[in-house]
């Protein structure tokens, strides 16, 4: 009894305790909503653009604070059948969701799986643009369009440069140096997947 009862067993009992809260203390802490690092990607860059003629979805389907709640299924016009997980980076700004060809997705993919996605209103059902907010640089050699809100978005060997009124611009560098600051309308071909046009607002 006093063998059991001795520091030495207290000791080894005490420190084994001590071993187990540490671990388990280890083990039980996950990301927390206000610790956890951004899951917003650092570009948002489109490489595959489509009509969607289908969504199926979770009720909780949503963006929040830029991150999708619940999950879905897009059939799209390609015949291409993409899935959004939960987490997945994107934006949702299309009304629309029952009617074929309502709304476009716009897409950074990576193999089969969706890095960054923005689902918004198409320009109509008989429409093959979409128009995006104004061009305001160039990157890439000028094979890549940076938008206002951030998305880059492939450019057209030869984008056409459109102002009514004006004269016209020897290059597109140029026609963004001049119109960016009033309003530029950039047209995306839903064909092609690039920005074929760009139009002044004056």
């Amino acid at each position: 009894m006093r063998q059991l009862l001795s520091w030495r067993t207290w000791a080894a009992i005490g420190a084994l305790l001590v071993l187990a809260t540490v671990v388990q203390l280890i083990t039980s802490r996950g990301p927390r909503g206000g610790d956890s690092p951004s899951t917003q990607p650092s570009q948002r860059r489109v490489e595959a653009v489509a009509s969607v003629m289908a969504i199926q979805s979770s009720e909780a389907f949503a963006v929040i604070e830029g991150i999708t709640v619940g999950s879905a299924t897009l059939t799209l016009d390609d015949g291409r059948i993409i899935s959004i997980v939960r987490d997945t980076p994107g934006e949702i700004d299309c009304a629309d969701r029952t009617t074929p060809a309502a709304c476009v997705v716009l897409a950074d993919l990576l193999g089969d799986g969706v890095v960054w996605y923005a689902l918004v209103n198409a320009n109509g059902p008989a429409s093959r643009t979409l128009a995006l907010p104004t061009l305001v640089d160039m990157e890439d050699g000028g094979d890549t369009g940076v938008l206002e809100n951030g998305w880059l978005v492939p450019l057209a060997n030869g984008v056409i440069r459109t102002c009514a009124g004006a004269p016209r611009s020897p290059t597109l560098r140029a026609f963004i140096d001049s119109y960016s600051g009033t309003g530029i309308t950039t047209l995306l071909d839903l064909d092609r997947d690039e920005v074929v046009e760009v139009i002044c607002a004056n």
